[in-house]
């Protein structure tokens, strides 16, 4: 009787011995993981290396030249009512004097809108979050409302790509409030597509343009550029605004300093030996006209 009682509390021991085991061999499992973890995420990234050569910049023509169609005296039009797919539409349209600071409301724009008067840049309306209006200063009888709205890549699918609404200054005069609606406009279509790259490079030597220019930054940059041989780069937009990049002929893809697109892929199929036509189109500006290249996407982007 004694010596069953001793095996049973010996075997019990047991039990608990092994499960303590099983327990603290999980643990260990689970810190080793965790620390494995830590580890990763503790080591940096490689530096990225420079892949450009040479870059220089050969040309620059404003967005303006790359109009291929304009109308006069005009209500409000969407990019459809264009006759475009996507790309982007500048709205012009000449102001009365307002002694006083104004509201501009776009309240059928639901793209990326820029603003200015006559050549000095505003501000911008993003109606892809719901933005409409902008604040404008007093203005002379005279001067032009220029309104540049971008959907580039983005294909038509209603009618509400471009102003698609009204468009109203609204100021305080003397205790009142003054709308004005305005209505007649003269309006440009720029088309994505190569084809209108090169017809737009192509004019800058030209006398016979003379469309009114909305920005001087806003256009298409013409840069040649020789890269390290090793495969795929990486173009670090970052010096730019938003827009497009074409690579020897190729839309390569869109960026945007505002957001995550920043580092556009250039696969080696799409590269020459010597020299490469780069064009960015830059709906913005750039803060440089300085292109940059990595050997891998920089971090974050």
């Amino acid at each position: 009787m004694y010596l069953c009682t001793k095996l049973k509390k010996n075997c019990e021991d047991m039990r608990r011995f092994l499960t303590i085991t099983v327990l603290l061999t999980v643990l260990l499992s689970l810190s080793q993981t965790a620390e494995g973890r830590r580890r990763i995420r503790k080591r940096k990234a490689p530096a990225a290396k420079e892949v450009i050569r040479k870059s220089e910049l050969k040309a620059f023509a404003p967005i303006i030249f790359g109009a291929d169609s304009v109308v006069m005296d005009s209500p409000l039009r969407t990019i459809s009512e264009m006759g475009m797919e996507s790309g982007t539409i500048i709205y012009i349209c000449t102001l009365p004097e307002v002694k006083l600071s104004s509201i501009l409301e776009l309240s059928g724009c639901h793209d990326f809108a820029q603003v200015y008067i006559d050549e000095d840049y505003i501000g911008q309306i993003d109606g892809t979050q719901n933005g409409n209006t902008l604040e404008l200063p007093p203005v002379h009888d005279g001067q032009e409302l220029k309104i540049l709205v971008e959907a580039m890549g983005r294909k038509q699918t209603d009618d509400f790509v471009g102003l698609a609404g009204p468009t109203t200054l609204t100021a305080d005069i003397d205790g009142n409030e003054l709308t004005l609606s305005m209505r007649r406009w003269t309006i440009l279509s720029v088309p994505d597509g190569f084809d209108i790259v090169s017809k737009a490079l192509a004019a800058v030597s030209s006398d016979s343009i003379t469309l009114p220019d909305v920005s001087r930054k806003a256009g298409y940059y013409h840069f040649q550029a020789t890269f390290v041989p090793n495969g795929t780069i990486y173009l670090n937009m970052g010096n730019f605004g938003r827009g497009q990049v074409y690579v020897n002929g190729v839309l390569i893809g869109q960026f945007s300093n505002t957001g995550s697109k920043q580092s556009l892929q250039v696969l080696r199929k799409y590269l020459k030996r010597g020299l490469n036509d780069v064009v960015v189109f830059d709906v913005a500006g750039p803060r440089q006209a300085v292109l940059s290249a990595q050997n891998h996407p920089a971090v974050g982007q």
